[in-house]
């Protein structure tokens, strides 16, 4: 179990006489906080709070995320420096040698495949899957690209699928998977941010995207699971693992670890920045209680313009409490989603 421990030393003004004694408080927060203090005869008393992840449950197999990367009636083209198995649906048809480039389409209900060696025609959607589970594939001429960052984000860990999608008339490109290689290709923070910062957006990142993996088999209305934009959460694949190499770490070390209330992973949405506090979730039309999201302060977003729902983790406030008060991602977490603890699930 990790532990983390924080200790604040407290004067206390006495002005009556008291006897020693000991004090023992628990948090009614279930966030995991337990602050134990003994004062002796009048001066100072020591707490020491301690945060903990969970992993008394039993442990579920890491699921994979089908992310949709983007929809095109554009000729795709596809290249890995391995071996992919190209399969029409379900059925194996042949292997796509390591470096060769495929052209991919799909016209009046045919979907096209063609290379140096190969041409294929199917009335099946294609996908790809690497011959090792830590293949990597790039789109070439993709031009993925972000303000700020110099780098095409065209490069992507996992099965790749071509796939026309009825409900938008469009083929789209889907990436499925392991949910951890997911997370080290979130591009929701920055590398040189405190640890507890990164921590507690990632650990929310995950358990944001668990809640929204559908475990049934894919269906034509619901292909993929989040899309990649910041409509979910900004996915950059590859590239931003390999950019980022604090991130994947920190990634690495909360493997698994997930937001929970009432022993339940729950959605853990965040934003830029509040007024000074989070908004309490009201319930909304089809839409659950969420009782972990109740208003909170942002004591470093006073003063400032809302930029952003509102809803969960303020993400400039967490950022100074973590770089200026030293708070770290459990205490973070807990702030921002009320009532919770962070729990190994996998």
């Amino acid at each position: 179990m990790k532990k983390y421990i924080l200790f604040v030393f407290v004067s206390l003004l006495i002005v009556f006489p008291v006897k020693a004694e000991e004090i023992l408080v628990t948090s009614s927060s279930s966030d995991n906080i337990s602050i134990v203090s003994s004062t002796v005869n009048t001066t100072i008393s020591v707490e020491e709070i301690v945060f903990e992840v969970k992993t008394d449950r039993e442990l579920v197999e890491e699921p994979t995320i089908r992310v949709g990367l983007l929809k095109t009636f554009d000729v795709i083209k596809f290249k890995s420096e391995i071996d992919y198995e190209i399969y029409g649906g379900d059925e194996f048809i042949v292997l796509l040698p390591a470096g060769e480039i495929a052209k991919i389409s799909y016209k009046k209900g045919l979907y096209y495949l063609t290379s140096e060696s190969l041409a294929l025609e199917s009335k099946i959607y294609w996908r790809l899957k690497p011959t090792d589970p830590e293949g990597v594939f790039e789109i070439p001429g993709c031009k993925r690209t972000i303000s700020g960052r110099k780098s095409v984000f065209c490069s992507y860990r996992g099965i790749f699928e071509y796939r026309y999608a009825p409900k938008s008339k469009m083929p789209y490109l889907i990436n499925e998977l392991p949910l951890e290689q997911y997370i080290k290709g979130i591009t929701e923070t920055d590398n040189n941010s405190a640890e507890g910062y990164v921590k507690a957006v990632l650990v929310a990142a995950r358990s944001y995207a668990y809640k929204n993996i559908s475990f049934d088999p894919p269906t034509e209305k619901r292909m993929f699971d989040v899309y990649a934009t910041t409509q979910d959460q900004l996915y950059l694949g590859y590239i931003s693992e390999t950019s980022m190499p604090r991130v994947a770490q920190f990634a690495q070390e909360t493997v698994g670890e997930m937001v929970t209330y009432k022993n339940n992973v729950v959605t853990t949405p965040y934003f830029s920045r509040s007024n000074g506090k989070t908004k309490t979730w009201k319930n909304a039309k089809r839409i659950a209680d969420r009782p972990w999201m109740v208003s909170v302060e942002c004591k470093y977003d006073k003063k400032m313009k809302q930029w952003g729902h509102g809803y969960g983790m303020s993400t400039r406030d967490a950022l100074m409490r973590a770089t200026k008060d030293k708070w770290g991602y459990i205490q973070l977490l807990g702030h921002y989603y009320s009532g919770t603890e962070v729990e190994k699930i996998y």
